[in-house]
């Protein structure tokens, strides 16, 4: 009897009763509204970002594989910032004898077959080795550090980029709310924002190295480029704001293709708040103006990055995808072509697909975005908003829609580019699914008749998806920690399940 209540027990007992009385549906939490926090309600918020980014800080310290322990190729970044010091773009990596000599190196089964050494998952190019990953953490993170005496590795700047994306996802659902819906009553706010952080870093968080540094690089850009654009264009009233705001969107927006190509699509989403911004200037040359401005962090990104791949592969447009060294031959990807039954599949596989619920802990499995997590099912109530005010329309004509759109072609790219469809790829499309969560909750907002009950409601929703995120830390996937640490996740399940 002692080993099923002992004190780990007790205390996880006790939190979780203490937890839903916080949330319980007469609490203050849900009658609050935003637009009348107290200097009580501010720390709340405050408090709330701080655990949420401090538990995926430490949580992203816990495997051994995916931290500066792990295999050498997972130190891709950390050779990349060595390169430049040293003054050239290729990776100071010995080349063997066997790979210069294979008349095709990219092909798997020969280099399997004649047990040739090779650093796997690197680009390889006319003798030398090129990391293919986004290079703009490099300039932003591992450089600077490197040069204050200071080793980054991969996994931290994957913490560094995740809880920028927290901050910024509170910071655009605030920017939205604020907008949309200034009642939303605080706990609608913080339970959304926080499932919304959940869902857009949870892989990250579990495998934080190298992959996930590209990914989460390139959604942190997204997002704040999303945050100062719909400041620039939506929010602010003031020329002298809108400048410098769509501009840091635009640079953080630019960015994105330096960091995770694929992340740069979610730009697309973007066009409906320039028209919107045109739509409501007075004077043609005060968006004539704004509009040059915005364009040239992307002119000048291009421009560099068009430079930096074709110094390396004679090409301004190719990253080192077709030049992989890794499970086939990623070379022949360049004439793949559209297929819309694969796409259509890999649409399914991302958002629907669905794995039996497993006897035992964590008990579930690496399922459909919209399966793993109802709430992003409120997104739904994104298309067609259509509220007005005295100074316009509150819901962005075309936005909604034109997010959905960036979130099919990310999704379409992945398919017709990617040999395996790996569950990490979602992390690239659903910070923007969140975005469209919370367009929903203001939705949702403009027609409740009880704002405290909805409130309690959504609250049940995201404490849902903090659950499904914990479980999903313990799954066997992708050399997670039950592969590589078996002993944590038995004191876990020790801790959560009865025998």
């Amino acid at each position: 009897m002692s080993e099923f209540f002992g004190w780990q027990r007790i205390l996880l007992i006790t939190g979780i009763g203490l937890f839903f009385y916080g949330i319980r549906p007469s609490s203050q939490l849900h009658r609050t509204p935003m637009n009348e926090l107290k200097r009580k309600q501010k720390i709340i918020c405050i408090a709330t970002v701080a655990v949420i980014c401090l538990t995926a800080f430490w949580a992203m310290t816990i495997s051994d594989w995916w931290s500066d322990k792990g295999p050498d190729y997972h130190f891709q970044y950390e050779a990349m910032t060595d390169a430049v010091l040293d003054g050239h773009l290729y990776l100071d990596l010995p080349v063997s004898q066997e790979l210069a000599a294979m008349e095709n190196p990219y092909d798997s089964g020969r280099r399997a077959e004649d047990n040739v050494p090779f650093y796997w998952d690197h680009a390889f190019y006319k003798g030398h080795y090129y990391m293919y990953f986004g290079v703009v953490p490099v300039f932003l993170l591992f450089l600077p550090f490197r040069l204050i005496g200071i080793e980054l590795y991969s996994y931290q700047a994957t913490q560094i980029f995740v809880i920028l994306i927290i901050c910024g996802l509170f910071a655009v659902f605030y920017e939205i709310s604020r907008r949309m819906c200034p009642k939303i009553p605080l706990g609608a706010f913080l339970f959304v924002s926080a499932a919304c952080s959940w869902i857009s870093v949870w892989y990250a968080v579990k495998y934080p190295a190298l992959y996930c540094t590209a990914n989460s690089s390139g959604v942190c850009m997204a997002v704040w480029g999303f945050y100062f654009c719909y400041r620039a264009f939506v929010v602010d009233e003031k020329q002298k704001e809108i400048l410098p705001h769509a501009v840091l969107g635009a640079l953080f927006s630019a960015l994105t293709f330096g960091c995770r190509p694929t992340v740069g699509l979610f730009c697309l989403s973007l066009l409906p708040l320039l028209f919107s911004y045109f739509k409501k200037c007075a004077r043609l040359s005060d968006f004539g103006k704004v509009f040059g401005a915005f364009c040239i962090p992307f002119v000048v990104t291009a421009v560099l990055l068009m430079l930096y791949n074709y110094a390396r592969f004679e090409n301004p447009f190719e990253f080192g995808q077709s030049y992989q060294l890794t499970t086939v031959d990623q070379h022949a990807y360049r004439e793949n072509k559209f297929k819309l039954n694969d796409c259509l599949n890999g649409l399914l596989f991302h958002f629907f697909g669905y794995e039996t619920i497993s006897g035992s802990f964590p008990f579930i499995h690496h399922d459909g975005c919209f399966i793993q997590f109802p709430i992003l099912f409120i997104g739904l109530r994104s298309i067609g908003l259509r509220g007005h005010k005295e100074k316009g329309e509150l819901m962005v004509k075309g936005l909604s829609g034109m997010i959905w759109l960036s979130v099919a072609v990310i999704s379409f790219y992945h398919v017709m580019w990617a040999p395996i469809v790996y569950r990490r790829y979602a992390l690239d499309f659903n910070f923007l699914l969140c975005f469209l969560v919370m367009f929903g909750v203001c939705g949702l907002y403009w027609q409740s008749g009880n704002d405290a009950k909805l409130s309690f409601w959504l609250a049940l929703l995201g404490t849902y998806t903090f659950v499904i995120c914990f479980l999903l830390f313990f799954v066997d996937y992708d050399y997670s920690i039950a592969t590589h640490q078996p002993e944590i996740l038995e004191k876990i399940r020790s801790l959560f399940q009865f025998p």
